[in-house]
């Protein structure tokens, strides 16, 4: 799906840059750690090849995942994307999606997403075994996008999220939404700007879990999410960048003890600290052959740890059935700080 407007303004080119540029954080923290992680680590073979950088990429079909906007871009077909991933440390990851267009200016995608983490070891306070059990989190979000222009486009998403962690644990619902836009300044560009998660946050009572005779609400807020994105977008290749702000959320309990006419009195104090971080990616694919497309990604998920970097590759077959004109898709993923690698898997067909 390429889209093509008059000649591009090279200053656009320059102020896009110039953006990424001079946002600069002032507060950073670890963004490891922050609930729904597990539904931030992609889409399908053919993003995170390319490194995630897709917020603004149209080249390479419908990814309302990363932005909502997308849902609006105009298909003679129903897209359909089913990916299964290969992640160490027994993670499992999937995903599934479909695009439909609602004439005349508008289209849909709905996409699902497992992730979790399997066969983990039990153990008491003493360090002995108890039983193994299983995590899996699920995610299901639909994107409304419209086409305001033939320059602009707008979406909005819901995402419904669920944490199953124990089976002593009240699994944790939360509904979030995504907010996204696209703009097309000139014949092979394409500008994408997303605001995600908005509102998103597991609540969780251990009471239960813990034998507890009484116990208090914990809720852990996903982090929001701003992404920046450009493409530069040709018949043959495509080079993509994503800038993105994530603040997060927290709470600090201090305790402190009083002395009241000889009686110690314990007080909590609970102060909430907002903080946050920058991640920069870039991505690009090759369309090598009619049947074949090479892609690859370099991403800083840390912007203030260089160390942090990582790289990403891999290639699509496009097979030659008329039938449902299937892609057979591949990446190889080296996680941030080159901790692990992953292989993702992708069947892209067309309805």
């Amino acid at each position: 799906m390429n889209y093509k407007f008059p000649d591009i303004n090279k200053n656009i080119i320059l102020s896009v840059l110039l953006l990424f540029g001079l946002i600069s954080p002032s507060l950073f923290a670890q963004n490891g750690g922050f609930a729904g992680a597990s539904h931030r680590i992609g889409y399908s073979a053919r993003g995170m090849a390319m490194s995630n950088a897709m917020s603004a990429v149209t080249s390479e079909g419908v990814f309302a995942y990363y932005n909502p906007a997308q849902a609006a871009l105009f298909s003679n077909i129903r897209q359909a994307d089913l990916t299964v991933g290969a992640l160490k440390f027994d993670r499992v990851f999937q995903s599934s999606g479909i695009h439909l267009q609602l004439p005349p200016s508008a289209g849909i995608s709905i996409n699902l997403l497992r992730s979790g983490v399997q066969d983990i070891d039990g153990r008491t306070v003493s360090g002995y075994p108890t039983e193994l059990f299983n995590i899996n989190e699920y995610q299901l979000a639909s994107n409304f996008g419209i086409r305001m222009s033939e320059r602009f486009h707008a979406g909005i998403g819901l995402k419904f999220s669920l944490a199953d962690y124990h089976a002593e644990l009240d699994n944790a619902f939360t509904v979030g939404i995504d907010l996204g836009f696209l703009y097309f300044p000139g014949n092979y560009t394409s500008i994408g700007v997303s605001v995600k998660d908005l509102l998103a946050n597991y609540t969780w009572n251990p009471q239960q879990l813990y034998g507890l005779d009484q116990g208090r609400n914990e809720a852990n807020d996903f982090p929001t999410r701003i992404v920046f994105g450009f493409a530069y977008q040709r018949d043959k290749y495509t080079i993509s960048s994503d800038f993105e702000i994530q603040t997060y959320t927290s709470e600090l309990q201090r305790q402190r003890i009083f002395i009241d006419q000889g009686n110690p009195i314990t007080i909590m104090e609970t102060e909430t600290i907002t903080t946050s971080s920058t991640q920069f990616r870039l991505g690009g694919s090759w369309k090598a052959h009619e049947r074949f497309t090479l892609r690859a990604g370099w991403q800083l998920p840390e912007t203030t740890e260089f160390d942090s970097w990582s790289l990403s590759s891999g290639f699509s077959i496009h097979l030659p059935f008329d039938v449902f004109s299937p892609s057979i898709d591949y990446a190889f993923v080296m996680e941030p700080y080159r901790i692990s690698n992953m292989h993702v898997f992708s069947l892209r067909l067309n309805l």
